[in-house]
């Protein structure tokens, strides 16, 4: 039989169903029982109190396939297991003692996988006293090796979440640069974008080179340097000659007029 048609281990609790008339009957301490996969694809289940008492039985693939008749389970070999493993895992097991004359030489495990679905029954015998320590020995290092692997499963597991943690914080912290990096350059872009095309938008106009005495200022609208009016300097009088009295006074002199002179001579 192929591993994918056998089933895997199973570990859980039994819970003894009490009865008034089997009360003596039942276990002191919690029963545990184990399922799995036995040699050439039978079925080995055991349950015990690891204390001093003990249960198993094996079933083979012809007993398998009775219980698969028994629950009613139709389809593939396969989708019997899983429902087999499913009920087992469900943690819906009890332990019954259905031959109260018998006492606790024969039990039954049944299983359920939800309510309202086929329950499983598995009938188990007593261990026998000589036998009692060596099948609780191999239930114990069974129940080890099955803790040891998921163990061994949850380290690889952690170790993955871990390596995946520091992955993602790498991500993380590219990220978070990628994005300071895009928030300074749309920073510039707006910074860019409201700037003024002309300082002469906003402010007067001033000239790198320092105004002339004949220039002023003017606001950046009217783009042209207006020109102080020069100063206009006062207006040449026309020299105007002086009357002829006073034109023949030199320095406090008065001086004839040189017509008057000749006709005088004359």
């Amino acid at each position: 039989m192929t591993d994918e048609m056998r089933m895997a281990a199973v570990f859980g609790e039994a819970k003894p169903e009490k009865s008034d008339n089997q009360a003596d009957a039942l276990p002191r301490r919690p029963v545990l029982f184990r399922a799995h996969s036995h040699s050439q694809g039978s079925l080995r289940v055991v349950a015990t109190d690891l204390h001093s008492l003990a249960w198993h039985t094996s079933l083979d693939l012809d007993g398998l396939r009775d219980l698969q008749d028994d629950v009613g389970i139709a389809g593939s070999w396969s989708d019997f297991l899983d429902y087999l493993n499913s009920s087992l895992s469900s943690g819906h097991v009890r332990l019954l003692f259905p031959d109260a004359a018998r006492g606790p030489d024969t039990v039954e495990l049944v299983a359920t996988k939800a309510k309202g679905l086929p329950r499983l029954t598995i009938s188990l015998d007593r261990v026998a006293a000589s036998e009692l320590k060596d099948v609780i020995a191999d239930f114990s290092l069974a129940l080890y090796e099955s803790y040891k692997t998921k163990q061994e499963h949850a380290s690889r597991e952690q170790q993955q979440v871990s390596q995946l943690m520091q992955s993602l914080a790498s991500e993380r912290e590219k990220n978070e640069v990628m994005q300071k990096q895009l928030e300074a350059l749309s920073f510039l872009d707006k910074r860019k974008a409201t700037k003024p095309k002309l300082v002469t938008d906003q402010v007067p106009s001033v000239s790198s080179v320092p105004p002339s005495s004949d220039q002023i200022i003017v606001p950046a609208q009217q783009q042209t340097p207006v020109a102080l009016p020069s100063k206009v300097p006062p207006a040449k009088a026309t020299k105007r000659l002086a009357p002829v009295s006073r034109r023949a006074r030199v320095r406090g002199a008065l001086l004839q007029d040189t017509e008057e002179n000749d006709d005088d001579d004359s």
